[in-house]
């Protein structure tokens, strides 16, 4: 069981295969959960299709269109809940200028980095105005300077449209890096959850604790984290 509260960067932590994305695909409706029930602010998901849940998902792979321009992939979702083409232009420009890529309006996906084309996965997915956003390994291939430029533009998201955000990860530091609450996931099963800040001490839980390794924190806040420093 996971209880996330609105407006929160929350992360679902833990080794490849142990079934954290298939977590987020009963979220978005994608795959039935066999029991249990998925609930957002009050409503009962569990009848719900995926394209009314007010869902969405940002996939490793951008699943861009390539036979669009950014401009156009970021309306998709607009265009097929038949929002007018003023709203439309609107939003797009909106999020085009967060963003910084004003001048990559008129380009094709091959046009892009990497970078910018996860950047364009995120404007499409928040231009229809999601209740909850949903990141599978949001930073899979892509170098460290590209992981830290995407990663603080989440949190400028979520502080700007107070967008509740549920990333699944295997990499501790982005979790650390970026949560407000971290669930640790093993075999399919929720082992612990809880705030970034008491995580840094030892859970007394042998699969957490050797899963983290050493955490040393320093007199200025920061932390040491597998040879790392990050700030929490």
């Amino acid at each position: 069981s996971l209880d996330v509260e609105k407006g929160q960067i929350f992360s679902i932590l833990g080794p490849s295969g142990t079934g954290k994305s298939t977590a987020l695909k009963i979220i978005t409706g994608a795959l039935a959960q066999k029991s249990g029930d998925v609930i957002l602010e009050n409503h009962l998901l569990n009848q719900v299709s995926i394209s009314k849940r007010k869902i969405v998902m940002v996939h490793q792979a951008k699943l861009l269109f390539p036979h669009m321009t950014v401009e156009d992939n970021i309306g998709f979702g607009l265009r097929v809940n038949k929002y007018d083409e003023v709203y439309i232009g609107n939003k797009t420009k909106e999020l085009l200028e967060f963003f910084g890529l004003m001048a990559h309006t008129h380009k094709y996906p091959h046009e892009l980095s990497g970078g910018q084309q996860q950047l364009v996965a995120l404007m499409r997915a928040l231009a229809v105005d999601p209740k909850l956003l949903l990141l599978d390994e949001p930073f899979t291939g892509l170098d460290n300077s590209l992981k830290k430029y995407i990663r603080d533009f989440i949190i400028k998201v979520n502080k700007k449209y107070g967008t509740t955000i549920i990333m699944v990860t295997h990499d501790k530091e982005d979790a650390f890096f970026m949560s407000d609450r971290i669930a640790f996931m093993f075999d399919g099963e929720i082992t612990i959850c809880s705030s970034t800040k008491d995580l840094i001490k030892a859970t007394g839980i042998e699969r957490v604790d050797d899963f983290l390794g050493e955490i040393i924190i320093l007199d200025d806040g920061k932390i040491v984290f597998s040879d790392k420093i990050i700030k929490v």
